[in-house]
């Protein structure tokens, strides 16, 4: 398949190569001036969880990083692993040169899929969640991949959902496939800004995990973020994944919370995943604040997430560090 990818980023790099791995014709089509330091490849040290593969890739991605396709209609699949913020340039600037092409957005989503449905019908493009995730050593891009989360805005995308889906089996990727993409994607992302702000606060995964107070604020931020999505008509019980994080339970609080700590203790899965998580941030404000004025919108009390504030305010980002 004739693959553009938006940019040469961690995630987009590591589906980039695991496609390209798998026989795809795949350009990551990139800003001006960005695609001559690439032109000797990409190294990568990436931890692969995939079946059938080598456990660890470490070496030189030959990456096709160009600042212009040639041939747009040629395109097959164009993907963006980007930011939901940066949407609204993708959509107006180059979603339009794609004309026959689908679209693969790989976006974490609370705002809807109505901007994109004003430019591409239902049938034309898809949802996913990247499990995938690293960052930068140097030139070097140290990183994890495993699997990718897939399904459609509406049902008049399903087939192409499937279609998608099948692809990246076939690269030796899991593709769990959601039939309430978006529903799937406001779970993440409310996990996510629940989680941060604590985290921005201790400056560490370590610092976190080691101080039960600040560990018990956490949860409690994501709960009521969870609420909020119980206000958005989601069924939390459709997740049993979250069963640790919504119990009130002291007991159960102080379970998760050890779970947590062995995970970023002990998995270097999680450790590689996680590891971008302060150094944007944009990405940790407008996550927060997208959740803050949801909520304020609607009523919804957040007493401890809205005690966070100054505490996002005041964040310039610094990366984690153990």
């Amino acid at each position: 398949m004739n693959i553009v990818i938006i940019g040469a980023g961690i995630v987009g790099s590591i589906y980039g190569w695991a496609l390209a791995e798998a026989g795809h014709q795949v350009q990551h089509l990139v800003r001006a001036g960005r695609a001559a330091p690439l032109a000797e490849g990409m190294l990568m040290d990436i931890l692969d969880k995939r079946k059938g593969k080598p456990s660890r890739f470490r070496g030189l991605y030959r990456i096709s990083a160009v600042e212009m396709i040639e041939d747009p209609d040629a395109v097959e699949l164009l993907v963006f692993p980007g930011h939901h913020y940066t949407m609204d340039e993708v959509l107006g600037d180059i979603v339009p040169r794609f004309a026959t092409a689908n679209l693969l957005f790989l976006t974490q989503n609370w705002e809807g899929s109505a901007a994109i449905d004003e430019v591409l019908p239902c049938s034309r493009y898809v949802l996913g969640d990247a499990k995938a995730g690293g960052s930068w050593r140097g030139r070097e891009l140290v990183g994890a991949i495993h699997s990718v989360d897939l399904g459609p805005a509406s049902p008049e995308g399903e087939p192409l959902a499937r279609q998608i889906s099948a692809l990246f089996q076939a690269a030796g990727l899991e593709a769990p496939y959601h039939e309430k993409m978006l529903e799937y994607l406001w779970v993440q992302f409310a996990l996510t800004a629940g989680l941060w702000p604590s985290l921005v606060q201790a400056g560490s995964f370590e610092a976190l995990l080691k101080d039960r107070k600040a560990g018990y604020g956490a949860l409690a931020a994501v709960r009521e973020c969870f609420g909020l999505l119980e206000r958005r008509g989601i069924d939390l019980d459709d997740y049993p994944e979250l069963a640790m994080y919504r119990s009130t339970s002291r007991l159960r609080a102080f379970m998760a919370l050890g779970v947590i700590r062995w995970m970023f203790t002990f998995s270097e899965w999680a450790k590689r995943t996680s590891s971008h998580a302060l150094s944007d941030p944009r990405e940790v404000r407008t996550f927060y604040f997208d959740v803050l004025r949801t909520a304020e919108s609607i009523g919804h009390p957040m007493p401890v997430f809205s005690s966070y504030r100054p505490v996002i305010e005041a964040f310039t980002g610094s990366g984690l560090h153990s």
